[in-house]
């Protein structure tokens, strides 16, 4: 018996009514209804689902930071567009994945850590994540809260990507370096340019007259060589210091004697010591093998003589160069001024200089780029004052222990 219009009209309705529940039951589950709107006999009633989440999940998607939930397990159960564009990858590839994944291997031990205690306590901290399947690596910071829900407990997790914040604090050293640079090389460079200048002039003054007076010619040209000399050398440390800070600066490596680098430096500044009335001695191994950019190394041992000479003017220096199993060892003791414990570290930072230098002129790059060079080789470099007056500079290098095998 087939059933009447009535019968079929009902059925229809509640089919209708039946796919309007399920309708409305996926909504729910999806987030896409907040509230509903209920007849009964008291009137229409309005029951908001989880408190109105909708406004906040506006907000989290408009985030500019990322933000997780996570399981029990570290596995991530929600991630807003924001993660995925920090990490960038797609949410169908983050959603299920174990964040614990996504730091670098350096990070991971920092990751693990915070999120063993963002668990229990609301904490922050710092590492990096792996951008997409690249080795680039994008610095962040991590705010984790536990929260608990109805399912049981998760850490929500706010991402901050530091890299717009990082390239600020690295432009705003930057624009520092550059007027620190600005100051010093005006300061540095008057000096020689006026006495160059001045040079020129009385030199021009000289040639103007019939009968010029030749020493009083020879010392003009001297004293303009000398002052050329002086402002090249400062230009060439300026455009050192540009080409460490941009990561130009590149080494031709082959295994050298560094022992005859040594006696050929001080030879070659013996001119200079009898200026600064400092009587050099050395005591150097023979057999001090190292791999090294020769051109490059002279500059850092150079600098380190000439500073010597500078602020220990009037006194001896003791040039020692050595090994011990692993390393070659060069020493320059002076009697000098001395660097008090506070400035020993400071001394090899870019524009910097000891206390109660006032009266000795320099930029302080002699310091630094040597530094620069020799942490280049794999070495270390590093000053102390010594009880009995002075300062004693240590250089140390690797020893190339296949060139001293082959000449054994």
């Amino acid at each position: 018996m087939k059933p009447g219009p009535s019968v079929r009209f009902e059925l229809d309705e509640l089919r209708a009514r039946l796919r309007e529940a399920e309708e409305t039951l996926e909504a729910i589950r999806s987030g896409g209804v907040d509230a509903l709107v209920v007849s009964g006999p008291e009137g229409e009633r309005i029951f908001t689902l989880s408190g109105a989440e909708h406004p906040y999940r506006l907000m989290v998607e408009s985030m500019n930071e990322g933000a997780l939930s996570l399981g029990s397990e570290g596995e991530i159960l929600y991630a807003n567009t924001a993660f995925a564009r920090i990490v960038g990858l797609g949410l169908d590839r983050i959603i299920g994945s174990r964040f614990i994944d996504f730091a670098t291997h350096d990070s991971r031990e920092a990751m693990a850590e915070l999120l063993l205690r963002g668990s229990a306590l609301a904490i922050r901290g710092k590492l990096a994540l792996i951008f997409g399947n690249s080795d680039a690596a994008v610095p962040v910071q991590l705010s984790l809260n536990p929260v608990k829900i109805d399912v049981g407990e998760c850490i929500s997790v706010v991402v901050t990507d530091l890299s717009d914040r990082e390239r600020e604090q690295q432009a705003r050293e930057a624009i520092k370096v550059r007027d620190e640079f600005i100051a010093l090389a005006a300061h540095e460079l008057r000096n020689p340019v006026s006495t160059l200048s001045l040079t020129i002039t009385m030199l021009e003054r000289l040639m103007s007259n019939p009968d010029p007076d030749p020493a009083m010619l020879q010392r003009s040209v001297v004293r303009i060589g000398k002052q050329t000399r002086r402002v090249s050398e400062l230009i060439s440390r300026l455009l050192d210091v540009s080409k460490l800070a941009n990561a130009k600066m590149t080494l031709e490596l082959a295994s050298h004697d560094l022992g005859q680098i040594v006696r050929e430096l001080v030879e070659e500044c013996r001119e200079e010591a009898l200026q600064s009335e400092c009587a050099i001695e050395t005591q150097i191994e023979t057999g001090l093998t190292v791999r090294c950019d020769r051109l490059r190394l002279e500059q850092s041992v150079a600098n380190v003589l000439s500073n010597a000479m500078k602020y220990g003017r009037g006194k001896p220096i003791f040039v020692r160069a050595q090994r011990d199993q692993t390393h070659a060892i060069v020493e320059v003791d002076d009697h000098g001024i001395g660097i008090s414990e506070e400035d020993q570290e400071r001394i090899f930072n870019r524009f910097e200089r000891g206390a109660g230098t006032g009266g000795i002129g320099g930029l302080g790059l002699g310091l630094y780029i040597s530094r620069q060079i020799v942490h280049q080789h794999g070495g270390s470099i590093f000053a102390r004052s010594r009880p009995t007056g002075g300062s004693r500079f240590t250089i140390t290098l690797p020893l190339d222990h296949l060139a001293v095998s082959q000449q054994v």
